[in-house]
């Protein structure tokens, strides 16, 4: 979606009704690829979804393999960016978006084969409802033939950082040549990784299960081909857990022989902090025929049920590993990704249809139920609405089928999606990952309401945001996230920031446009009007019920109780302006130039500038002290310049910086400021985090207290 000039003011009051909206809400979630942990992908509490029609469409920065997760009114996916949304269940408006560093990219010519490229985030990631934590792993490209995989924890309702951690097994493992397809599971407080390698099973590489608690600590890692190699763990809906909190894993290639190698298998293990190994299950197919194609579906009666590319479906006994039964099935195609579940019906995603298989749970037997028709709806299926809903890859289609016969009660077009993409249902929608984002769809009874506002957090005072060029809100020590402008492609970049008293903020674009956030109210901007010189800057009132805008030129532009008290537009300057501070009454504001002038206006009062004195680089920012007798700026260097009784913190102005200083903030007897890699440095006030290595493609270009 793109912002035009001529509707900013239309678009940034609906920004303000979304992010203030905060309905009571309820309903189903789906936390966990295919629903929960045993990956059973059926919701009953699914109203009728038939009819279904497209209700939104989220663009995002790339490709997204991940199925897409709901909790508590939001949508959350990931994408081969590295970049993790929460997305507005109601509209698909972004509430906030995470980069977590750069993908691989040249995939193919850095391992020797693999078919995703860029490679960020390809697993499904895990979110544990109890503690609003959102945990993703990340494929980070540190430099050339030099990657990574990183378990990163954020906060549902912020997107603040929590947890970041290396998740690699670590050695005899070169983490280049693993790939984490399989999606993540939560259990026994603890996160459960499974790796394996790329599409061609180039490089050196073993399966691996690697588990570490939520914290990002105690990691145990098990390699399932100790005296061989392969056995990657690879199967989209990753390790299984059952009720008991014993965790499974289905192997690949090679076949697994007696030396303690577990290709080709089936393996459990306890819910132990050590993961120690408690069974498996081994078959010997031959070949390429991985075990692996297909994650393990837990059933009743201490039951699991796989199936890969080899065409038999096995019936196992969980606290033996020994078989129940096996079924010739899938007519001579293999399978991939995920089985749904309904407590009595399996139904398994085969490459070119779905085949059910009817399981007696109190006998402990199964047999084929239909095959579906030879359609292409081969996806991993989930049940939803009454209704099985698998993906046809090739045409792009969403197929619904009858789960009494296999029949096609309806299809869907949802364009090109990825390698057994699958889709999710919750909150009476559809969710569908697509190559260039997420598609919902719903039934008669239309969308849910607005996601619950992460504005109604409890601010404690200790925290800020940071603020990107391209509308991205970073929170921190408590801040909450009120929204923002990431996704959202910007007629101009985002230039200057403002802080409320209570939780919102507001944004400043170049063109003078401007964004309001929870309790912060849009008052007007300029947005689509002309402007002699660009916005560089705002600045709010004492009574958070209006605000200023600068331009370079040093016009000055005032909205809702702000008052005008003179400008420098028309006069000439030496440098141009590049932000101003309000005095803590509300009656006047400074202005700080490039080269270190100062303009006071209304109960402002001068204290000295730097004007007319040689600066090592120019001035970039300002921040007001709180008594209003003082003010602070600071150079893009970070070096900072005391004025009145505003009191010297400290500096970086004789430390080598990674990125130049775009903007400060002050408050109390402190400051911080931000560098535009999103770098934060904090003197008189406390450091809660930084986006340093989390920023997006934009810089970053102001911070703000809450």
């Amino acid at each position: 979606m793109t912002l035009r000039r001529t509707p900013i003011l239309a678009i940034a009051l609906a920004l303000v009704l979304a992010a203030t909206a905060a309905p009571a809400f309820g309903g189903s979630s789906w936390p966990v690829y295919h629903g929960n942990a045993q990956r059973t992908a059926n919701d009953p509490s699914e109203p009728p979804l038939l009819p279904a029609h497209q209700v939104w469409q989220r663009p995002l920065d790339a490709a997204v393999y991940a199925q897409p997760l709901v909790f508590n009114g939001r949508v959350f996916t990931a994408t081969e960016n590295n970049t993790v949304y929460a997305l507005d269940a109601h509209d698909g408006g972004v509430l906030w978006a995470r980069h977590l560093g750069p993908p691989m990219t040249n995939v193919s010519s850095q391992v020797g084969c693999g078919n995703v490229d860029p490679l960020g985030i390809l697993s499904t990631p895990v979110i544990d409802t109890t503690t609003n934590t959102i945990y993703a792993v990340a494929t980070i490209q540190d430099s050339v033939n030099n990657i990574h995989h990183q378990l990163i924890g954020l906060d549902t309702l912020t997107g603040t950082l929590k947890v970041s951690v290396n998740a690699d097994p670590g050695a005899p493992q070169n983490p280049l040549f693993i790939q984490q397809r399989a999606g993540l599971a939560l259990g026994n407080g603890r996160i459960y990784i499974g790796f394996g390698g790329y599409a061609g099973d180039c490089g050196p590489y073993h399966g691996w299960l690697v588990s570490l608690d939520e914290s990002g600590h105690g990691k145990v890692a098990f390699n399932v081909t100790p005296n061989s190699a392969l056995g990657a763990i690879w199967a989209p809906g990753g390790p299984t857990i059952d009720t008991r909190g014993n965790v499974y894993v289905a192997t690949g290639n090679p076949d697994p022989d007696n030396n303690g190698d577990f290709g080709e298998s089936v393996v459990k293990f306890d819910g132990s902090a050590g993961m120690h190994r408690a069974g498996a299950f081994k078959t010997f197919p031959g070949g390429d025929n991985d075990l692996a194609s297909v994650a393990p579906s837990i059933l009743p009666n201490n039951m699991l049920f796989q199936i890969g590319k080899q065409q038999t479906g096995f019936l196992v006994d969980t606290n033996t590993m020994t078989q129940l039964g096996s079924l010739h099935m899938c007519d001579g195609v293999s399978a991939f990704g995920a089985n749904a579940f309904d407590g009595s019906r399996l139904f398994v995603p085969c490459s070119n249809h779905i085949q059910e298989v009817n399981v007696d749970v109190a006998h402990r037997s199964m047999s084929l139920g239909w095959v579906g028709p030879a359609t292409g709806a081969a996806g991993s299926p989930i049940l939803a609405g009454g209704s099985v809903w698998s993906i046809d890859r090739a045409s792009g289609t969403l197929y619904v089928l009858d789960p009494a016969n296999g029949a096609v009660r309806s299809t869907l077009s949802v364009g090109p999606v990825a390698h057994f993409a699958a889709p999710s249902a919750a909150l009476g929608l559809v969710l569908v990952p697509t190559l260039s984002g997420v598609t919902a769809l719903a039934g008669p009874t239309g969308v849910p309401p607005h996601a619950p506002s992460a504005c109604l957090a409890q601010k404690n005072h200790d925290g800020y945001w940071v603020a990107g060029a391209d509308g991205n809100i970073f929170p921190f020590g408590g801040a909450p996230s009120c929204g923002s402008l990431a996704g959202i492609r910007l007629a101009q970049p985002v230039v200057g920031m403002a802080g409320r008293a209570t939780p919102g903020y507001w944004l400043v674009a170049r063109d003078g446009g401007v964004f309001a956030f929870g309790d912060a109210q849009f008052h007007g901007s300029m947005g689509g009007r002309h402007l002699n010189q660009p916005m560089v800057g705002m600045a709010p009132t004492a009574s958070g019920r209006g605000y200023w805008t600068v331009a370079s030129d040093g016009g000055v532009f005032s909205f809702g109780d702000a008052r005008f008290h003179g400008s420098m537009g028309g006069l000439h300057l030496n440098r141009p302006v590049v932000g101003m501070a309000a005095t803590p009454s509300g009656n006047g504001y400074w202005m700080v130039a490039s080269d270190g002038g100062i303009f006071a206006f209304g109960d402002a009062r001068f204290h000295g500038s730097m004007g007319g004195q040689r600066l090592n680089q120019p001035m970039v920012g300002m921040a007001p002290a709180p008594s209003g007798r003082g003010y602070w700026t600071v150079a893009n260097d970070g070096g900072v310049f005391s004025f009145g009784d505003a009191p010297f913190r400290g500096s970086t102005g004789s430390i080598h910086l990674a990125s130049p200083i775009a903007g400060m903030e002050g408050q109390g007897a402190g400051y911080r400021f931000v560098g535009g890699d999103g770098g934060v440095f904090a003197f008189g006030l406390p450091f809660a985090g930084s986006a340093a290595g989390l920023a997006t493609a934009a810089p970053a270009v102001a911070i703000a207290h809450d």
